[in-house]
């Protein structure tokens, strides 16, 4: 048995940083933590590196800060946002919006326009946000990013890996925010406009050179309800199809 690292002790909260990039802390683990430590204090460290940035326990020394208790902690050198990603998917996971936080504070540029754009459709889930700022073929994506080989799964999806590893690309967000336009003009005749099923069957019909969005308002201003919320990209197709071919003769095959 030998020693690794040693558990030190202090009052002085002044000597802690928050790292760049690193989540924010949640306000109510926070308070739960807080009532926890005034019924049970225990030893707890948290994981710091040379520079006494927090890799590990925001939460918990934020909570013994609030109370006055001394907080225990381990120096690591060298550690950064890397490890506390790896820290935190262990315990818990984090969610794309947390990846996305992290490396807007650390400057990425392509995470900061993907944050702008959730800002300006705010009701479009992140999914969806980052369907259509990388929609464009996968050669295109490739040209663009050479060391994205194979980034997407059958569905055209940002593959979440790439995501998590701060690789995101933004292909044209100009027509992102074009598109983004177009489908909020169906919200009038349809409440789940911004689901991602319905988004990704749009982006879908977009590249169709057959689809005419301007005529597929017009026709579903004949036929409000027509549009039902449907579990798949081909049961929506299939509804866009026949509200898009309504009283039409020549009728045009948007599925394929």
């Amino acid at each position: 048995m030998k020693v690794v690292n040693q558990v030190y002790e202090t009052n002085d909260y002044t000597m802690f940083k928050t790292l760049k990039g690193n989540r924010i802390v949640n306000k109510l683990h926070i308070r739960r933590l807080r009532e926890s430590f005034k019924q049970l204090y225990l030893l707890s460290p948290i994981i710091v590196n040379q520079n006494f940035e927090i890799i590990d326990g925001q939460h918990r020394f934020e909570a013994a800060k609030e109370i006055n208790k001394n907080v225990y902690f381990i120096i690591c050198n060298d550690y950064g946002l890397k490890e506390v990603q790896i820290l935190n998917t262990n315990m818990k996971n984090w969610q794309k919006k947390d990846y996305l936080n992290a490396y807007c504070d650390a400057g990425y540029s392509d995470y900061i326009q993907l944050r702008n754009f959730m800002r300006r459709f705010s009701e479009f889930p992140i999914d969806a946000c980052i369907s259509l700022l990388t929609n464009a073929s996968r050669a295109e994506r490739r040209s663009k990013s050479p060391e994205l080989k194979s980034e997407t799964n059958k569905h055209g999806d940002y593959a979440l890996r790439y995501f998590e590893e701060g690789k995101f690309k933004v292909i044209d967000y100009e027509n992102g925010v074009e598109l983004a336009e177009k489908i909020r003009m169906i919200k009038t005749f349809y409440q789940g406009y911004n689901r991602k099923i319905f988004i990704s069957a749009m982006i879908t019909l977009f590249k169709n050179e057959n689809y005419n969005h301007s005529q597929f308002i017009s026709k579903l201003k004949l036929n409000p309800t027509m549009m039902q919320d449907c579990s798949n990209v081909t049961q929506y197709k299939m509804i866009i199809e026949d509200i898009y071919n309504y009283r039409s003769r020549e009728k045009v095959n948007l599925r394929y």
